[in-house]
Order: C-alpha cells, then sequence, then structure tokens
C-alpha cells in the first residue's frame, strides 16, 4: 500500500498542470489541488482552483465566458503597469539620469533598459523556468520590443538618430545573440565558462558606452578650446571656413552630452480639432520636425512656492487630500471620448497606488513633495512591499488565492516609524528637504515590485488561456508572451517619447533585448543547474526556437539597412516596416501551429542503437 502511495505521489509530482484539461470536469478540481506544478505556475492566484473550485465550471460555455474574465482581468493589469511606469517610474529614472550625468542615449542603454528588462530577468529565475525553452522565450521577446517598440518610437516621433550609437547598439545586439546561438548548438548541455562568457559581453558593452561618452565630452572641451583660440586670432577666410566646422561639429556632439528635463505632456489622447486631417498621407508620411518641447527649470520648481515667513506646517491637511486626488479636471476638459474612458477605469487604480507609493518628479511643483503623505509613505512602502514580496515566496495559499505573510514586515515598523516622525517634525510643507531624492529608491522599487507581480500574472494568465484553447506552450510563449513581455517596454516608451525623449526611448527598444540576452540569459545559464545536464540545449532551444532566430536577424540586419539607407532619420516608414514584419512572424507562427507550413527546426533523428 506504502508503495502504491509513494509510486501515485511520484505521478503527480511528475504530471504536467497543463494535463488537467484533459480529464472531465469533476476530477479537475482535485488535480488543480493535488498536482504539484500547479503550485509553481501560479502566482498570487491559483486560477486554476479558482475556476474549477471555487466557480465549479462543468461546460465550455461557463469556460469560455471565464476566459473573458480574465482577458478583463489582464487589461486591467497592463492598466495598472500603465500608470506605474507613467506617473513614478519615468520620473524618477529621468531623474536618476540626470543625477548621474548621463545623457539620453547612455541612460536608454542602461537605467531603462535595465527597468524594462528586469521582470525578464527575475522570470527567467523562477521556479516555473527551470526547465522552460528560455532560448525561444528570451528570442522571441527581444524581437518584439526591437519591432514594436522601436517600430512606434520611429512612428510617433520621427526623429535624426546618433549614427555611431545606434549602429554600436545593434551590432551589439546581432553579437549576443550569435554567441547565444553558438552557445545552444554546439554541445548538448550549457557549461559555466559559456554563462560567463555571455555576461562579459554585457560588461564590454557597459565599458564601450561610457568610454564614449567620455570621449565626445572631451572632444567638445578640445573643441572649445580650438574655437576660442581661432576667434583670438586674425580673421581669415581659412580660419573662417575653419572655425564654422568646429562650430557645427561642436553644436552636434553638444545635443547628445547631456540629458535635459523637458515640459510634460501626459495628455496623450486630446480630442483633435476640426480642421485635423485623418488622410491616408497624414498616417503614412512622416510629418515635419516637431519644435522641442521646452526645458524645465527643476530648481524653480522645487522652491516656487517657498518663503521663510510660511508656516512650517502650512496648508498640511489640504496639500494630503489634493495629492491625493486622482482627478484632474484640466485632462478631463482636454481629452476626448476614449481618453475620459481610460481617466474613470484609472482612477480608483491611481489613488491605491499613490497612498504607498512615493513621487519623486522633477517637473511638478516642489517635485512632487506632500509631507504629511511622504512622512506616511515612509510606513506604509516597505511594510508592503516586503509583505508582497515575502508571501510570494512562502506560496502559502489560502484556497485559490496566496496568505499574506507579516513575519518580517512587521519589524519594518520599528525602524520607519522613528523615521517617519523625525522626517515630520524636520521637513517643511512648501519645500522638499534636501533628502527627498532619496524618496526615488521607495519610488523605483516599489514601481519594479509592482511591475514584476504584473507580469507574472499576466504570464500566468496566457498559459491558462493557452492551455484551455489547446495551444502548445511554447506558441503561447512567442506569441501572446512576447507581447505582453513587451508591454512595459511599450508603455514607458511611449511616455518617454510623448515627452521629447524619442532618442533615449529608441536607445532602450535596442538595448533591452540585448540585456536581455547577454544578462538575462547570462544570469539564469549560470544558476540553473539543469542546464548542466546532458541533452539541456535541445529543451533550452525548444521546438520554436530556430523560427525566432532567424526573425530576429531579419529585423537586426533590417534596421541596420534602414538606418543606413535613410541616413539614420527615423521616418515613419521604418516604423510601418517593423509592425509588418512582426506581424508576419505571427502569422508564420500560426501556420506552422496549425501545421499548414513545417517550421525552421530540423526534424528529431534518433539514431538506432
Amino acid at each position: 500500500m506504502a508503495m502504491i502511495e509513494d509510486e501515485f505521489r511520484h505521478f503527480l509530482s511528475n504530471t504536467s498542470c497543463h494535463s488537467l484539461m484533459k480529464v472531465s470536469y469533476q476530477y479537475r478540481c482535485t488535480m488543480a489541488q493535488k498536482l504539484e506544478e500547479c503550485r509553481h505556475i501560479i502566482s498570487y492566484f491559483n486560477y486554476f482552483e479558482m475556476m474549477y473550485c471555487m466557480l465549479r465550471i462543468h461546460d465550455k460555455t461557463t469556460e469560455f465566458c471565464v476566459m473573458l474574465l480574465l482577458f478583463i482581468v489582464a487589461l486591467f493589469y497592463v492598466l495598472l503597469m500603465s500608470i506605474v511606469v507613467d506617473t513614478f517610474l519615468a520620473p524618477a529614472l529621468k531623474v536618476l539620469s540626470l543625477k548621474m550625468h548621463m545623457n539620453e542615449y547612455l541612460a536608454g542603454v542602461t537605467i531603462l533598459a535595465f527597468a524594462n528588462s528586469s521582470p525578464d530577468l527575475i522570470a527567467n529565475l523562477m521556479p516555473i523556468k527551470e526547465n522552460a525553452a528560455l532560448f525561444t522565450s528570451i528570442v522571441s521577446n527581444a524581437l518584439a520590443i526591437l519591432l514594436l517598440s522601436g517600430g512606434m518610437v520611429c512612428y510617433l516621433k520621427p526623429f535624426k538618430m546618433d549614427g555611431h550609437s545606434t549602429a554600436q547598439n545593434l551590432l551589439f545586439l546581432l553579437l549576443s545573440v550569435e554567441l547565444l546561438r553558438f552557445i545552444m548548438v554546439k554541445g548538448d548541455s550549457v557549461t559555466e565558462t559559456e554563462s560567463i562568457m555571455l555576461l562579459s559581453v554585457y560588461v564590454a558593452y557597459l565599458v564601450v558606452n561610457v568610454a564614449d561618452l567620455l570621449l565626445v565630452r572631451y572632444s567638445i572641451r578640445k573643441l572649445r578650446v580650438e574655437i576660442r583660440a581661432l576667434r583670438a586670432q586674425t580673421t581669415s577666410q581659412t580660419n573662417s571656413r575653419e572655425l564654422k566646422q568646429k562650430t557645427a561639429l561642436l553644436l552636434r556632439l553638444e545635443q547628445n552630452e547631456a540629458m535635459n528635463f523637458k515640459k510634460r505632456n501626459s495628455h496623450y489622447f486630446v480630442k483633435k480639432g476640426r480642421n485635423s486631417s485623418n488622410s491616408l498621407a497624414d498616417i503614412f508620411a512622416t510629418p515635419l520636425s516637431e519644435q522641442k518641447p521646452e526645458q524645465v527649470d527643476y530648481e524653480t520648481n522645487r522652491t516656487m512656492l517657498h518663503s521663510r515667513s510660511n508656516a512650517k506646517n502650512r496648508f498640511l491637511g489640504a496639500e494630503f487630500l489634493e495629492t491625493l486626488n486622482p482627478f484632474d479636471a484640466v485632462e478631463w476638459k482636454l481629452s476626448g471620448c476614449f481618453g475620459r474612458l481610460m481617466i474613470i477605469m484609472k482612477m480608483p487604480l491611481v489613488l491605491l497606488i499613490t497612498m504607498f507609493v512615493p513621487v519623486v518628479d522633477y517637473e511638478r511643483c516642489k517635485h512632487g513633495w506632500s509631507k504629511l503623505l511622504n512622512c506616511t509613505q515612509i510606513v506604509t512602502n516597505p511594510f508592503i512591499l516586503i509583505t508582497a514580496v515575502h508571501s510570494k515566496f512562502a506560496s502559502v495559499y489560502k484556497s485559490w488565492y496566496v496568505e499574506f505573510n507579516l513575519n518580517y514586515s512587521k519589524w519594518s515598523f520599528c525602524l520607519t516609524v522613528p523615521l517617519a516622525i523625525l522626517v515630520f517634525l524636520h521637513a517643511r510643507t512648501d519645500v522638499p528637504p534636501a533628502y527627498h531624492l532619496l524618496f526615488i529608491t521607495l519610488s523605483a522599487s516599489s514601481s519594479l515590485v509592482i511591475i514584476v507581480l504584473c507580469v507574472n500574472e499576466i504570464e500566468v494568465l496566457n498559459s491558462i488561456v493557452g492551455t484551455v484553447l489547446n495551444l502548445s506552450e511554447e506558441f503561447v510563449d512567442i506569441t501572446f508572451g512576447s507581447m505582453t513581455n513587451a508591454t512595459i517596454d511599450l508603455m514607458s516608451n511611449f511616455a518617454l517619447a510623448m515627452q521629447g525623449y524619442e532618442r533615449m526611448a529608441f536607445a532602450a527598444s535596442c538595448a533591452g533585448p540585448f540585456f536581455s540576452i547577454a544578462l538575462g540569459m547570462g544570469v539564469a545559464l549560470l544558476f540553473n543547474t539543469n542546464v548542466r545536464l546532458k541533452g539541456s540545449s535541445y529543451w533550452l532551444n525548444g521546438e520554436e526556437g530556430d523560427n525566432c532566430y532567424i526573425f530576429l536577424l531579419l529585423a537586426i540586419v533590417a534596421q541596420l539597412w534602414l538606418c543606413l539607407t535613410f541616413n539614420f532619420v527615423a521616418r515613419r516608414s521604418v516604423g510601418i516596416f517593423s509592425w509588418t514584419l512582426f506581424a508576419v512572424f505571427l502569422i508564420y507562427a500560426c501556420v506552422a501551429e496549425w501545421d499548414l507550413v513545417h517550421d525552421f527546426t530540423r526534424d528529431t533523428f534518433f539514431e538506432p542503437q
């Protein structure tokens, strides 16, 4: 009897959670509770147990209705991520870039690329990914980001690229793809040395980009000295020509020397005027270059309401309520029907997040400082973050949802409550304190945690929908999964491009895939011991790996070709071409999934014994 129970437990531990879809509805609740893998592929909510135990689904019609409900839930996760990225994460990244004296390109390929791709890095270390086709997943995500996000930036904000930086990013991306492909096909497993080689490519990439910025600033200083010397000399035709050339070169280099704060325009869905045209020419033709947003004097924004004669806690309560108010009357008036619908949907989410996530935005009055709210956030933010992360790793479920674990987070009050009292006694309401910049730690960390949790939930929902629709796991991963993972990049790069940081957004669209391949894949291969086993290269590559690899090569070569053809001017045609190429990839993936065509993967051949 004991032997039978051991065999049964072994059977349950080696059975895929997706196999419960093959059994009758009356047994799915028991299977969802017993299968061990079902506990690994869920996040905060056990959707299988919710569907088949709590809702008691017993027919296809109810199951389809629940799938529609889960799709709406996924949209709310996307909406939550858009709020976090636009309101909290993007301003924090810009402040970090300014304080670290970066230009737009370096900020895009480092800070923004890290923020956009860190969920992939964390997801690759999760138990669900231990035996997954990581090569297929990473390469398809890179393809989606490069074509969808990069194409979006080119379409929305055509601009003049920095030629050598763009070519450098694309060539490093090509190098990382080829190196990863070589690691996959050269043997039956992946060694630690090969993982370190992949990580070293990212280190070299950082060194090259930092050295490039330092050389640009050295050239600027040298040109300024030479121009002053030429102006001091006796004027002649030769000196005048040389002076014009050096001045033009200096102006071009100074555009990429540092990052400036620009006036924010968050009203993306404004109503169009009566005279606005919607012809095909306006959709496909590249518009004339728009006037750049005016720069923001962030020091004036910090001190504009400050006066020594003001009371220390003047308007304390009114400021607290005004900061929590999620309704923007100006945005409501300027927005159209779709924009107002978005405002209504976002209001409860904005209120919820604003209560515990601080804002550090140099474009706002007082840089977003609200004394009473920020003091409460010193207490609530660490408590909520520690509870959320600890509960996820503990994974103790109470019915179909995770049980919140307060064992660690409750001790945070010992530090945060005295600190909040000290800040309240020291700070003023009319000007942010000197240490307000430290709140960026809470803002950025909490934003990343929320984004990672939302991405995990959406990935689980994608897997469930694919299982119900009888689609293969890899197909769901390279289609719905890749577009889901690209959502973060799309939202952050959209927000930055609309605010005039299109160079930063496009640089992140090229550097994000490189970060995922070189660092995300390198770390996963280094710490995943399963890849050392013989034959691991096969399941790492997956059945769709060759398809994704070939399309990514096409995308990189096409981007280089278009950049050279248009003299590194981002045009709307580049964006349309990028979207078309990704649509071709999706069509090919669909027809290959339905066995209408053969994919690029070689058929498995077993030699006779």
